[in-house]
C-alpha cells in the first residue's frame, strides 16, 4: 500500500470526514452561542528566581536554570495545591454570606430548594468557615456539618475543581514572573480571586518552608549529636586500645626501637673493631717484651731468668684481676707497679742495666694500656648487646592488637565522614530556616476589574473544531485501513496466497439491477462508472470461456457468500449476447440462491426418472422467460451431490447436456465447509474459484485454494470478486 491508495481511502470517505467536520463545527457554534459571557483578570508577580545576585570571574552568572524552572515548578504547584485554592473559595464564600447584596454569585430557585442549601443556615456557614480561615484548617467531609458546607460550596462554584477549572497559572516565558489569570461570569469575581489568591499563596508558602526547615533542622540536629556519640565512643576505644599496648602509638615505638636497633648495631661493630686492633697491638707488644726478657736471661744466669718468669707470671695474673674488677682497685694496681720494678731489677743483659729497664717499662707501660682499652671495648660490647636485646623485645608487637586498632580507626574515619556531611547539612538547613525564599515574591501588577468581556472568539474556534475532527477523522479511517485484515486489493491477495487472480470483478451495488439486468441494458444507460467496469470485466471473463474451448465449468469458492451466483448470472447473461445457448445447474444444495432467483421448474433430483436416458431430455422443461438461457435448480438440503444424485451418471448427463447447450455452468457449496464441490470436480471441464475482496484469507482458504490447483488444467484461476473500482489498479 502507498501514499496514492491511501489517498483513494480517504476520498471514498469523503463525504463521511466532512459531514463529521461539518457536525462538529455546528456544534462549536450553537455551544458558544449559548455560552455566557466571562470577564478575565489577570494578576502577575516577581519571583527573584532569575535575579543575578553573584557574578563569576569570567562576567558569566551564578544562576542555576535547572533550579530556576523546579523553583517556579514548585510555586505553580503551591498555588494550585488544595490548601490554597480552599482558602480562597473560604474567603469568597464569606464574602457571599457576610454582604448578599454585593455576593459575586446569587443561586436560582432551583438551587435552593436542594437538600444542600436547606440543609445549613447562613450564619453558621460564615462561623464555621471563619474558624476555618483563622486556624488554617480545611473542612473535613467526615463530619456530618462540614460535609454539608462542602457541598454548599459547588452550589456557588467555590469548590477545589470549579475554581481550578477557570484559573491558570504559568511563567511568562524566558521571564522572572508568574501570571495568575481567572475567568468568570462576574469581573469583580475574577479580580478578587487572583489578588487574593496571591496572599494565600504567600501566607501558605511561608509557613509551610517555615515548617519545613524547622523540622529538618530539628531532624538533623538529632542525627549529628547520635553520630557525635558514635565518634566519641570509637575514639575512647581506640585511646583504651592504646593504653593497653603500653604507648600511645604501638606503630611508632616498633619503628622508633628498630632505628635505636639499628643505631647500636654500628656502635657494636665498631667497638668490635676496636676490641679486635687492641687485641693485635697487645700481641705485638707481649711479643716485644718476651724477646726482650729472653735476651737479658741468657747473659744474667739462669736463677735471675727463673724469678723473673716467676714475677711476670704473678704480674699477669693480678692485671687480669684487675680487669675483671674495671680497673678501679688501686691495691692492686700498686702490686702490680711494684712487680714491674722488681722485674726491672732482676733482669740481666748484654745491653746497659739502666737501658733495659727503661725498655721493659715502656713496653710493659703500652701492654698495660692496651689491656686496659680491651677491658673498656669489652665493657662498651657487653652494654651495647644488652641494650640491642632490650629494644629487639620492644619490637614485638601483638598481630592481633594492630589489627583491631585498625579495624577501630577505619570505623572512627567512616563515623567522622558521616558526621562531617550531617554537619554540612544542618549548617545548610540552618541557612534556608534564615532564609525566607518569598521575601523577593512583589506582586508587579494588580488584578483589575475588566471593562469587557472576552471575546469568544466564535469563528476561529469553529475552524478549529471542525479543522481538528477532519483530522482525527482522517487518521481514525487510515488505521482502520491498516489494521484491516480483508483483501482489498488484487496485490495483497497475491502477496498472501502466491496466486495470481485470473479476473478481476469490482463491487457493485444491485438493489436496484440484478446482474441480469446490468449485463443486457445498452452501454448508455449506464450512470457510474462502476456498472461499467463491472460490465468489461464480464466480458474479459466470457473471452476466457469462450477461447477455452471447454463447455462445462465449476464456480465455487473457499467461504460463503463470495458472490458466485451473481457472477453466473451475470456471466450467462453475457453469453447470452453472444448468441450461445447456456445450462445453469445449481449444485449448491446448502443456498440454492439461483433456483429461487431465477424460478427454475425442472429440479435435478427429478432427473432420475428419466431412467438414464438422456436423449429424451427436452430442454423446454429446463427453458427460462429469456431465449436461449435454461436452468435446473435443486430442492437443497443437507445432502451432497453423491447423496442425493447417487443413481444417475454425471460424466454421461453432462456429455449429453453438451449436444443440446453451447456451455454449462454449475455453482457448487464453498469449498471450506462442504464436500459438494470436491464431488464435483471431476466431472467438469473446467473450476472457477470465487475469492471476497471483503474478507481476509486464513489457512483454510489455502487448503482450498490447493485443491483446485492439483487439478492443473481444469484450474482456470480464481475470481477475486468485491473489489473497490479505485482499487483495481493496486
Amino acid at each position: 500500500m502507498d501514499l496514492l491508495y491511501f489517498l483513494k481511502v480517504l476520498f471514498r470517505k469523503k463525504w463521511l470526514i466532512i459531514g463529521l467536520s461539518v457536525f462538529a463545527v455546528v456544534v462549536t457554534f450553537l455551544f458558544l452561542l449559548n455560552k455566557k459571557p466571562l470577564y478575565e483578570s489577570v494578576a502577575q508577580y516577581s519571583t527573584g528566581f532569575t535575579a543575578e545576585t553573584i557574578k563569576l570571574a569570567d562576567g558569566t552568572t551564578a544562576i542555576d536554570l535547572f533550579t530556576a524552572d523546579v523553583k517556579f515548578d514548585n510555586v505553580i504547584a503551591t498555588i494550585r495545591s488544595p490548601q490554597v485554592m480552599n482558602r480562597v473559595s473560604y474567603t469568597l464564600m464569606v464574602h457571599d454570606l457576610v454582604n448578599p447584596a454585593k455576593a459575586y454569585r446569587h443561586l436560582n430557585e432551583k438551587q435552593k430548594e436542594t437538600g444542600a442549601y436547606r440543609g445549613i443556615n447562613a450564619d453558621t456557614a460564615r462561623r464555621i468557615l471563619m474558624d476555618k480561615l483563622t486556624s488554617n484548617q480545611l473542612l473535613q467531609p467526615d463530619v456530618p456539618l462540614e460535609r454539608v458546607l462542602v457541598e454548599y460550596l459547588k452550589l456557588y462554584r467555590y469548590d477545589y475543581f470549579s475554581l481550578l477549572q477557570d484559573m491558570m497559572v504559568r511563567r511568562v516565558d524566558r521571564t522572572d514572573y508568574l501570571d495568575i489569570s481567572f475567568q468568570s461570569e462576574s469581573p469583580e469575581l475574577s479580580a478578587s480571586i487572583v489578588n487574593n489568591i496571591g496572599r494565600e499563596f504567600l501566607n501558605y508558602y511561608k509557613s509551610l518552608n517555615s515548617m519545613r526547615t524547622d523540622e529538618s533542622a530539628e531532624s538533623l540536629k538529632s542525627i549529628m549529636e547520635g553520630q557525635q556519640n558514635k565518634v566519641d565512643s570509637l575514639n575512647k576505644k581506640l585511646l583504651s586500645e592504646k593504653l593497653a599496648q603500653g604507648t600511645i602509638d604501638p606503630v611508632s615505638r616498633t619503628t622508633s626501637a628498630m632505628e635505636t636497633v639499628s643505631s647500636l648495631e654500628a656502635s657494636l661493630a665498631e667497638q668490635r673493631s676496636k676490641y679486635n686492633e687492641h687485641a693485635n697491638r697487645l700481641q705485638y707488644l707481649q711479643a716485644q717484651l718476651n724477646t726482650l726478657q729472653n735476651g737479658s736471661n741468657s747473659s744474667g744466669g739462669s736463677n735471675n731468668n727463673a724469678e723473673v718468669v716467676r714475677l711476670m707470671k704473678k704480674k699477669d695474673d693480678l692485671t687480669a684481676e684487675l680487669a675483671r674488677k674495671g680497673g678501679n682497685d688501686a691495691s692492686l694496681q700498686q702490686q702490680i707497679d711494684d712487680l714491674r720494678s722488681e722485674i726491672v731489677l732482676k733482669s740481666n743483659s748484654g745491653i746497659s742495666k739502666t737501658k733495659k729497664s727503661e725498655d721493659v717499662t715502656a713496653l710493659t707501660r703500652e701492654i698495660n694500656e692496651e689491656k686496659a682499652l680491651m677491658n673498656a671495648a669489652s665493657s662498651t660490647i657487653n652494654e651495647y648487646t644488652a641494650s640491642i636485646r632490650k629494644y629487639m623485645g620492644m619490637t614485638n608487637v601483638n598481630a592481633g592488637s594492630d589489627v583491631k586498632m585498625d579495624v577501630i580507626k577505619t570505623q572512627l574515619d567512616m563515623e567522622n565522614k558521616q558526621l562531617n556531611n550531617v554537619m554540612e547539612k544542618y549548617s545548610q538547613v540552618q541557612g534556608l530556616s534564615k532564609d525566607d525564599p518569598t521575601v523577593n515574591f512583589i506582586q508587579t501588577r494588580v488584578g483589575q476589574v475588566a471593562a469587557e468581556p472576552q471575546s469568544k472568539k466564535t469563528l476561529l474556534k469553529m475552524l478549529l473544531s471542525g479543522a481538528s475532527v477532519f483530522f482525527l477523522a482522517s487518521i481514525l479511517f487510515l488505521f482502520l485501513e491498516i489494521f484491516d485484515t480483508t483483501v482489498k486489493m488484487p496485490s495483497l491477495f497475491n502477496k498472501l496466497s502466491n496466486v495470481k487472480a485470473s479476473s478481476i470483478l469490482n463491487k457493485v451495488n444491485f438493489k436496484k439491477n440484478t446482474p441480469f439486468s446490468l449485463i443486457m441494458s445498452d452501454e448508455g444507460s449506464m450512470k457510474t462508472k462502476g456498472l461499467a467496469v463491472f460490465k468489461n470485466n464480464i466480458r474479459k471473463l466470457r473471452f476466457d470461456l469462450l477461447n477455452s474451448e471447454k463447455q462445462v465449468f465449476l464456480f465455487t469458492s473457499t467461504k460463503n457468500k463470495a458472490g458466485k451466483s451473481t457472477i453466473i448470472e451475470a456471466l450467462a447473461a453475457s453469453l447470452l449476447l453472444s448468441k450461445k445457448t447456456v445450462l445453469i445447474i445449481d449444485m449448491n444444495f446448502m443456498n440454492n440462491t439461483l433456483t429461487q432467483k431465477i424460478g427454475a421448474k425442472l429440479m435435478i433430483e427429478d432427473l432420475a426418472a428419466l431412467n438414464k436416458n438422456w436423449g429424451a431430455f427436452q430442454s423446454n422443461k429446463a427453458a427460462t422467460d429469456t431465449e436461449g438461457l435454461y436452468i435446473i435448480g435443486c430442492r437443497g438440503g443437507n445432502v451432497t451431490p453423491l447423496e442425493e444424485l447417487y443413481n444417475i451418471d454425471l460424466h454421461a448427463f453432462l456429455d449429453a447436456m453438451k449436444d443440446k447447450f453451447d456451455y454449462i455452468l454449475i455453482e457448487g457449496a464453498s469449498l471450506n465447509a462442504y464436500a459438494d464441490s470436491r464431488e464435483i470436480a471431476r466431472y467438469v471441464d473446467g473450476i472457477f474459484t470465487v475469492f471476497s475482496a471483503d474478507t481476509s484469507l486464513g489457512q483454510m482458504d489455502q487448503e482450498s485454494l490447493s485443491f483446485v490447483a492439483d487439478h492443473k488444467s481444469k484450474n482456470f484461476g480464481v475470481i477475486l470478486n468485491k473489489i473497490f473500482t479505485d482499487n483495481i489498479g493496486f
